[in-house]
């Protein structure tokens, strides 16, 4: 379990460093990549299996370059993300997951323009 906790936190670190950097500080295939490790994490927990399906909707629009669509599932995952948050126990999860759901935000709203 604790390597688990551990490559869980490795993933939400890269994935706010990502998103962090705007969309002109990553490649597709990076986010492709990171996508993947989050898809892999998610399925290994029966009460977060259900965040796979979006996932690989991001994974597939970004494989595709449809933009906009990649913006529009990045808002949905930030409502889910927000959602995952308010859900979880207090503790460090519930404020990353918190501020993960604002990086997706911000992160489609800087493709927007």
């Amino acid at each position: 379990m604790a390597h688990h906790d551990q490559k869980i936190d490795t993933i939400l670190d890269d994935t706010l460093a990502t998103l962090g950097g705007g969309a002109s500080s990553t490649t597709p295939d990076a986010g492709v990549d990171l996508i993947q490790e989050w898809i892999f994490i998610v399925r290994s927990n029966v009460s977060t299996q259900w965040v796979a399906e979006p996932l690989e909707k991001l994974r597939d629009a970004i494989n595709t370059g449809t933009v906009r669509e990649v913006e529009r599932i990045l808002y949905d995952l930030s409502g889910e993300t927000v959602d995952l948050a308010n859900n979880a126990a207090e503790g460090e999860y519930k404020v990353r997951l918190q501020n993960l759901s604002t990086a997706l935000k911000d992160f489609a709203h800087g493709l927007a323009k």
